[in-house]
C-alpha cells in the first residue's frame, strides 16, 4: 500500500480516543488537544502470519460429499456425510482427513464442521467447511466466529441469507462491514468470544442482525471482521486475506464484493478499494472518507475512479471532519476519470454516529425522523443495498 496514504490516514485518525472515534453510540467527545496516541496492535492477535488461502499445485485438495449446507430441526440427528482428499504426490488421503465437529442439535444456531488434511511433506489442504443450520422455525440471523473457531486469522460475525441452504449452487454477494476503532481487538479484552460483542454494540449490521431487524432475504453474505488499530501498514493485507478466506468458505460471487465501514472502518474501506479496485464492486464509507489534501493527494487515489462509491457524513461531525469525505469526492471528480460519479450525502446537524440510520435506511429521503440531507449534495433517495447490488466487477 502507498505509504503516503497510510501516513495521511494516521494523521487524520490518530487523535481519536477509543470512544470518540468509532467506539459506540454515545455522543462524540471533542478532539483531544494532547498529541495523538497510536494504540499498538495486540501481539497475541497478530502473532500468526497472515495465511495464504490460495491453492498450490503441491497441496492436497478436499472435496465435500453431499451439500455444503445442511438444515436440521432442533433435536434432529446430524449424520456425517464425509469428504474425500487427494494429493498430487501421495494420492488418496481420504482416510487421513481430520473432522472437527462442533454441532449441537439441541441448540439453534449455525455450526461449522471443518475438514482438514495434510500430505507427507506437511503441505496442508485448504480447509473445507460444511455449515449445519439448526433451528426451530427460521435460521439464525447471526453467528459469532471467534479466532480459533475457523481457519480465519480474524475473528468475525457472520450473517447468511435465509435461503442459503436451499440451492447448493446459488452464489451470493459479500458485504464486509469494517467497524470503528472502539471495537478493535486490543481494546476488547482477552476473551475472543466476548471481544466480538464490541462489534455488535457499535451499531452496524451485526446489531440489526442480533435484534432481528436485518433483511435476511437480501442476496448477501454479511461478514464483520474484527481488526486491530491501524498503523503497521498490513491492515489491507489482512483484510484481503480475510476475503480470500471468505471466498474459500462460503458460496460467494467474487464479482460482487461490497466493502463498507464506519469511522476507522470508513477509512479502511476506501483504502481497500484503492488498493484492490479490481476486487471491489462498490464501497461505502460512513463518517470516514480519506484524508485527501487537494494539494498533496495520495499517489493511488485515482484507483478509486474504478469503484462506485457512496460517502456519508454528519454535517456537525467533530470527530472526523466532514471535509474528509468532501475532499476525496471533489478530488476524484476534478482529477480522475470515475466510471461512476461518487455519491456524497451529508446529514444536516448530525454528528459522528450516523451509521445506524444509514444501515437501517431510516434516514432515507422524506423520512419521518427529522433526518435531513444537505441539498448541496446527494440525497439519500435509494437504499444502500439496492444501490450496491446494481454493481458487479463484471
Amino acid at each position: 500500500m502507498d505509504r503516503k496514504l497510510i501516513n495521511s490516514l494516521l494523521i487524520s485518525i490518530g487523535a481519536c480516543s477509543v470512544i470518540s472515534c468509532g467506539g459506540g453510540a454515545s455522543a462524540p467527545a471533542p478532539l483531544p488537544e494532547v498529541p495523538p496516541i497510536v494504540i499498538p496492535s495486540s501481539p497475541d492477535y497478530w502473532s500468526a502470519a497472515v495465511p495464504d488461502f490460495t491453492v498450490t499445485n503441491d497441496s492436497p485438495v478436499i472435496e465435500l460429499i453431499g451439500d455444503d449446507v445442511i438444515n436440521l430441526a432442533v433435536g434432529e440427528s446430524y449424520v456425517e456425510l464425509g469428504a474425500t482428499a487427494t494429493d498430487p504426490q501421495d494420492g488418496d488421503l481420504t482416510a487421513n482427513i481430520n473432522i472437527v465437529n462442533t454441532v449441537n442439535t439441541g441448540v439453534s444456531g449455525d455450526y461449522f464442521v471443518r475438514y482438514q488434511v495434510q500430505d507427507a511433506n506437511e503441505n496442508k489442504a485448504l480447509e473445507q467447511v460444511r455449515i449445519v443450520r439448526v433451528y426451530n422455525t427460521t435460521p439464525s440471523t447471526m453467528s459469532l466466529r471467534p479466532v480459533g473457531a475457523s481457519q480465519s486469522h480474524l475473528g468475525y460475525i457472520e450473517s447468511l441469507p435465509a435461503n442459503y441452504a436451499i440451492d447448493s449452487n446459488q452464489q451470493y454477494g459479500l458485504l464486509i462491514f469494517n467497524h470503528g476503532d472502539g471495537a478493535n481487538v486490543e481494546v476488547s479484552g482477552g476473551d475472543a468470544q466476548q471481544a466480538l460483542q464490541n462489534i455488535i454494540s457499535s451499531n452496524g449490521p451485526a446489531l440489526m442482525q442480533q435484534n432481528g431487524e436485518w433483511d435476511s432475504s437480501l442476496p448477501l453474505i454479511t461478514l464483520s471482521p474484527q481488526m486491530g488499530g491501524i498503523g503497521d501498514g498490513n491492515e489491507l493485507t489482512r483484510l484481503n486475506a480475510f476475503i480470500d478466506y471468505a471466498l474459500n468458505t462460503y458460496r460467494i460471487d467474487a464479482s460482487r464484493i461490497y466493502i463498507t465501514g464506519w469511522s476507522q472502518g470508513g477509512f479502511l474501506s476506501l483504502l481497500y478499494a484503492a488498493q484492490y479496485p479490481e476486487r471491489t464492486a462498490a464501497a461505502i464509507s460512513i463518517s470516514g472518507g480519506l484524508p485527501a489534501n487537494p494539494n498533496e493527494a495520495p499517489d493511488d487515489i485515482c484507483q478509486l475512479e474504478n469503484v462506485p462509491m457512496w460517502l456519508f457524513h454528519g454535517g456537525s461531525d467533530n470527530v472526523v471532519s466532514t471535509n474528509s469525505s468532501i475532499r476525496v469526492v471533489d478530488y476524484i471528480e476534478d482529477n480522475c476519470q470515475p466510471m461512476v460519479l461518487p455519491k456524497l450525502t451529508i446529514f444536516n446537524g448530525r454528528d459522528h454516529n450516523i451509521h445506524s440510520f444509514v444501515f437501517d435506511l431510516s434516514a432515507m429521503q422524506n423520512n419521518p425522523n427529522g433526518i435531513e440531507a444537505n441539498d448541496n449534495h446527494d440525497p439519500f433517495d435509494v437504499g444502500i443495498y439496492q444501490w450496491m447490488l446494481q454493481y458487479s466487477r463484471n
